[in-house]
């Protein structure tokens, strides 16, 4: 089988925006680079590399032809702009998760807002996006699996997994993680 590599979807580590499925507002933290102050308010690598062997799969699965493949590309195209936005606004603040158990704070730290502010906005919408992604991986684990692609099928359920723990973990963390940055931004503010 000879793979062929999509330029008209891009799911890459950088994530480029070279395609526009729906338009979001700009804002200040979508320009922000993740290392962009002493704090340094990274992705967790552990998220980090789950996102990219995600990335990786899904890139893989969309040039099988076929029927996979083509379901595959639909998800790809649903799931895209949902991963962009949540690297730039639900997955960095997770960074601070480890230095505020800490107890640590530094007013660098308050970088993180604009970013929790926004995902405490357009969470009831990302949920929503979930639902649709929800969908596109079922209908993709479906055919993998009438097809006999396994790799796909293990890909559908980790995707599954993953889309779960967002929603019981990573979002209410990053909101909760502005709101202590917040809070404690108050205690040492002058």
């Amino acid at each position: 089988m000879r793979y062929v590599r999509l330029t008209m979807i891009p799911i890459t580590l950088a994530l480029a925006p070279s395609i526009v499925l729906a338009q979001r507002p700009t804002r200040p933290e979508a320009a922000m680079s993740h290392t962009h102050s002493a704090a340094a308010i990274e992705i967790p690598e552990s998220m980090r590399v789950e996102h990219a062997e995600i990335h990786a799969a899904l890139e893989r699965a969309t040039t099988v032809a076929g029927r996979v493949g083509e379901a595959a590309r639909r998800l790809a195209k649903v799931l895209h702009p949902h991963f962009e936005r949540e690297e730039q606004i639900a997955l960095p603040p997770l960074g601070l998760l480890a230095p505020l158990a800490r107890g640590e704070f530094t007013p660098a730290m308050l970088d993180v807002l604009p970013m929790t502010d926004s995902l405490r906005e357009e969470l009831p919408r990302m949920l929503q996006e979930h639902v649709a992604i929800h969908a596109a991986t079922r209908h993709l684990g479906e055919v993998a699996r009438a097809e006999h692609n396994a790799p796909v099928a293990r890909l559908t359920e980790q995707l599954a997994l993953h889309a779960k723990s967002e929603e019981e973990l990573f979002y209410p963390a990053a909101v909760l993680v502005g709101e202590i940055v917040r809070a404690r931004g108050q205690r040492h503010s002058p």
